[in-house]
């Protein structure tokens, strides 16, 4: 990962579109951290002048000054309005692009990044952590630089009163600057720790609630909550560090602040009394004192805030640094004239010298449906993450219309692949836009086309709203088989030539699965289709059946020509199919994974 100076520049380049928005903020903000030095200066000439009956330096009577006074401050609510209202419109928009970015940058990389990583976690990264990045402009960017133009006028003034007097108030200050050095390398350390907790613990708290209904099930409300307060008590630790060094901080720039004002007064009622000195100065000068020490005091409570924007600030490019799963695709797009898809003794696995797929060789041909069965493990689901390239083999190629997928353009190669999962994804939102998710510029009839073949019209005329119906997170007002004729009419309104059904209809609902299997036959008609089968009458319906073992293909062929041979593993899973819907009594024949299937 770049080093931590890298990562601020790189965020701050954000800035660059806003520049003259920032030079307006900046400009803006200075005249409002200067304009209060003024009123020191006039106090001590009312004091010195004015006050005894002498007359004023500047010509003006002792009203005249006040009035200027009140003008002074009423100018400085304006500026103070109109430079928040600047600097909170950019750090807004450079908010917007960092997370816009960071949420297209996040699309764009591998499936393992996300079988990785926690859902909440990466959502901690585009919220709170952006969020807590946008700190470091307002902080640093800005109201830094104005503290520091509001000291160096401060500062000339001082030396200009008395330079004896200037010595005392800044004579802390180097320890003040070492100090906060320490302590902020220190808080940067436990801010990245406290946001590395804080992830787990989001996570967590999204997969509890993604999970809910098993948890309720299997009354694990209690060991949820013992995992909860443990993630909570490790993010507490870091926090109380954070803040044991936050209170030494506050305390030692309190002593190194305050003692020099007590010296200030010390000394300079001396002077007073020798009348080196006049009351005016003296006050003036304790005035500007409260301004020199103000800023200083601002960066110690504001340490931590930095401490914690840097820390975001890091751990938001360390995704940006992530390798994409497509860098820059110039590859040219797959042209689909067969839909004929060849596996080239394919080799793979997730993890290192462990393979899941051993020399997987089969040949799909134009408008062939196979179905891929065997035993959970044997490697199924993991020749169609391949095919729509979630991965690329370890050895081998897979072709379609011989053409060799890693050389094709990856859009175009997954728009030409209708997926439909078991496990289906629906957003919040209405039904009519779960189905367009098939076609993002589909025309309502377009969608209503596709909901007709799909026979998901029935259901959905049947609703409140029609496909305006809301169908909530994940959509959990929907049955099981509803959801799975959403998914169906998204692949009609997709209308790619390959077709892959992975376990779609292993969780149908009894009053949905005639009006599913009528849908699924006419979306599989004339095109290239893979069925991952789970069911009996799924495979009755296939030319072709491939069943898999220990990642390799051990048998092939048509169905009836498989169950003659009483000693394959094709006959075994038959078999064991049967005798659990005779034992159970249900229409339902699930080919469960089992080591129980004696080879």
């Amino acid at each position: 990962m770049k080093s931590d100076s890298n990562n601020i520049m790189r965020f701050l380049s954000y800035l660059k579109p806003y520049r003259w928005r920032l030079v307006l903020s900046t400009v803006v903000g200075v005249l409002k951290y200067n304009l209060p030095v003024a009123f020191p200066w006039i106090l001590k000439d009312v004091i010195d002048n004015l006050l005894v009956g002498k007359p004023s330096k500047t010509g003006l009577t002792f009203d005249q000054l006040m009035g200027l006074s009140a003008a002074l401050f009423i100018v400085y609510a304006g500026i103070t309005y109109l430079r928040s209202y600047i600097a909170d419109r950019l750090d807004q928009a450079m908010i917007f692009d960092v997370r816009k970015d960071l949420f297209q940058h996040l699309q764009k990389l591998s499936i393992d990044f996300f079988h990785n990583h926690q859902t909440g976690a990466i959502s901690s990264r585009l919220f709170t952590d952006v969020s807590m990045a946008q700190n470091f402009v307002g902080l640093v960017g800005t109201n830094l630089f104005m503290d520091l133009t509001s000291l160096g006028s401060i500062t000339f003034l001082v030396f200009f009163m008395n330079w004896k007097l200037a010595l005392i108030a800044y004579s802390t200050i180097p320890i003040y600057i070492v100090l906060q050095r320490r302590v902020g390398y220190r808080m940067r350390n436990i801010a990245k720790e406290a946001r590395r907790r804080m992830d787990i613990l989001e996570g967590g708290v999204h997969e509890t609630v993604s999970g809910i209904s098993e948890i309720k099930s299997f009354t694990g409300e209690r060991e949820e909550t013992k995992r909860f307060l443990a993630r909570c008590r490790s993010c507490l630790e870091t926090i109380y560090e954070s803040r044991r060094i936050y209170a030494l901080s506050l305390g030692t720039t309190a002593l190194l602040t305050r003692l020099p004002s007590v010296m200030v007064i010390w000394i300079g009622g001396h002077l007073v009394l020798r009348e080196e000195l006049t009351v005016g100065a003296l006050i003036a000068f304790y005035a500007y004192l409260e301004m020199i020490y103000n800023p200083l005091n601002r960066l110690s409570e504001l340490n931590i805030q930095l401490a914690n924007s840097r820390a975001a600030i890091d751990r938001l490019f360390e995704f940006f640094d992530l390798e994409p799963e497509v860098v820059k695709d110039t590859s040219p797009p797959l042209i689909v004239q067969r839909g004929a898809i060849d596996y080239h003794h394919v080799v793979f696995g997730y993890q290192n010298n462990d393979p899941i797929l051993g020399g997987i060789d089969l040949t799909i041909q134009k408008g062939l449906r196979i179905a891929l069965v065997g035993p959970s493990g044997a490697g199924k689901s993991t020749l169609i993450k391949l095919l729509v390239r979630f991965f690329d083999p370890w050895q081998g190629k897979i072709t379609i219309d011989g053409q060799d997928i890693r050389h094709v353009n990856l859009l175009s190669l997954r728009s030409k692949i209708s997926l439909v999962q078991q496990d289906l994804m629906l957003f919040s939102g209405t039904i009519e836009n779960n189905i367009r998710v098939g076609k993002v510029n589909a025309t309502r009839d377009e969608i209503r086309r596709a909901a007709e073949l799909a026979n998901a019209m029935k259901f959905i005329v049947d609703l409140p709203e029609g496909f305006q119906t809301e169908i909530g997170e994940r959509g959990v007002k929907l049955s099981g088989g509803q959801r799975q004729l959403i998914g169906i009419a998204r692949a009609f309104l997709k209308d790619a030539p390959i077709l892959v059904l992975d376990e779609s209809t292993s969780n149908l609902d009894t009053p949905s699965e005639s009006l599913i299997y009528d849908a699924l036959e006419r979306l599989i008609k004339d095109r290239t289709t893979i069925i991952i089968a789970h069911r009996m009458s799924t495979v009755v319906k296939a030319e072709m059946v491939v069943v898999l073992d220990h990642g390799r293909i051990v048998e092939q062929g048509a169905r009836d020509e498989l169950l003659q041979a009483t000693d394959s593993l094709y006959y075994r899973l038959y078999s064991s199919a049967v005798r659990i819907k005779e034992n159970w009594e249900t229409p339902y024949i699930p080919f469960i994974a089992q080591e129980g299937v004696k080879k």
